[in-house]
């Protein structure tokens, strides 16, 4: 598995269009309908009448946030295709299509950087293919190629990866909800055990071929880092913004520190790393290393085709403080996505977290507190398949574990989801 690429010549390609949702137009007689909520069911949190949980159908009335309004989503071309989000190189702002380091450089400079990351990279590439022609287990991942912080294309003026990825623009993404080739994160841990418990604080984020803002999978200020305890090595991801629709390439962007008391901070790891996904591989499991100077991180990742953005989101009330932990796992994988790990106590909403379904595949979440297991399991589409027969002891009043599979920053109705699932793109001129 070979997951770089250093300094891409090829324009991105535009994601492969085969997963269309078509909307129907409205009729005269459908305004009462669709201003009255119809679509693919009905949702919304219930109160069980103490008896503590209540399962909620697919929402597809989901609240949109501001971003997710009707002007940031119009548009159907004649052919009854939606107008995607990609935006090409040409139609970028004209901020992004400068260099933001390259002025600072000069030719030989950036040369001679360019040489010295090639020289790291070849270094590790190395070590690492020593390990595996000697049979090494367990073979640790294949250290991903980090991208020099200049090239001479930097300097040059010609489309670095600066420019393609809009590394000079710190935004967060906004959230456009779209059915494509997706990337899912199931976890990201230090490589070597532990001699004591560390701070890590900064931020680990994507930027994608839809729109190359970060997208935090983490983000820690150094007043608030995540303590990883000794005999623990993973950190504790945050939900993406939206989902990460990966087209041909995209961009790790990674800056985090640890955090120490009487001593200059150290460098977990900094730089930008990207992706190919034409020689990664959709479909499975996959493991990459960001090798540090002092730490290693691993990656556990998959890219999916034909995805579909999730929003899954518990509300819950309890009061006494409840040691709560649920995970999720998707498209027929077997790791398991972090959603929520801690005590809660109170009303309203535990989490609400984003993770990327294949369209016909099920998403089974699961919660586990105590001695006591409950399990759900949604499809898009259908809503519930399977839910627990009892309430979830514990919370006084009401469990609610909603999932709302999202096209477009909004729920599509059943007759949508019939197209979607059956590959069917049909034009307003047919209907």
């Amino acid at each position: 598995m070979e997951e770089i690429c250093h300094v891409a010549q090829e324009a991105q390609d535009e994601p492969d269009p085969r997963l269309k949702i078509i909307e129907r137009p409205v009729e005269d007689g459908d305004d009462e309908e669709k201003n009255g909520g119809g679509g693919g069911g009905e949702g919304g949190e219930e109160k069980n009448s103490g008896r503590g949980d209540t399962v909620d159908e697919v929402d597809c009335e989901d609240d949109m946030d501001e971003e997710d309004s009707e002007e940031d989503m119009t548009g159907w071309d004649e052919d009854g295709n939606p107008y995607l989000p990609f935006i090409p190189p040409w139609r970028r702002p004209i901020r992004e299509r400068i260099c933001p380091t390259g002025q600072y450089y000069s030719m030989e400079e950036a040369e001679k950087i360019v040489d010295s990351a090639c020289e790291r990279n070849d270094e590790l590439l190395s070590e690492w293919c020593e390990l595996a022609n000697n049979n090494t287990v367990p073979l640790p991942a294949m250290p991903l190629r980090v991208l020099p912080i200049v090239t001479t294309y930097c300097v040059s003026g010609h489309d670095c990866y600066h420019v393609r990825h809009w590394t000079g623009d710190t935004s967060e993404n906004h959230p456009y909800f779209v059915p494509s080739e997706m990337m899912q994160v199931f976890s990201l841990g230090l490589s070597s055990p532990l001699a004591r418990p560390i701070n890590i604080y900064g931020w680990f984020s994507v930027r994608d071929g839809w729109e190359p803002l970060r997208n935090y999978l983490f983000n820690r200020s150094r007043d608030d880092p995540a303590m990883i305890s000794h005999g623990c090595s993973f950190l504790p991801l945050r939900s993406p913004c939206r989902g990460i629709f990966v087209s041909q390439f995209f961009l790790m962007d990674i800056n985090l520190m640890i955090k120490e008391e009487g001593s200059p901070d150290k460098q977990l790891f900094s730089g930008y790393v990207e992706i190919d996904t034409s020689w990664a591989g959709f479909g499975s499991i996959l493991m990459a290393r960001f090798q540090g100077e002092c730490h290693g991180l691993d990656m556990i990742f998959a890219l999916l085709g034909d995805s579909i953005e999730t929003v899954i989101e518990a509300k819950a009330e309890a009061k006494q403080p409840l040691d709560v932990r649920i995970s999720a796992s998707t498209s027929g994988f077997d790791e398991e996505i972090s959603l929520y790990d801690g005590k809660f106590c109170g009303s309203g909403s535990m989490f609400k977290h984003i993770v990327a379904v294949k369209k016909q595949e099920e998403l089974c979440v699961v919660l586990k507190m105590d001695d006591y297991t409950y399990k759900w399991t949604f499809k898009a589409g259908v809503g519930v398949v399977l839910a627990p027969e009892h309430p979830v002891s514990g919370f006084t009043e009401y469990f609610v574990m909603n999932v709302s599979f999202r096209t477009r920053g909004k729920a599509a109705s059943a007759w949508q989801w019939s197209c979607i699932c059956n590959d069917v793109c049909v034009s307003k001129l047919c209907l």
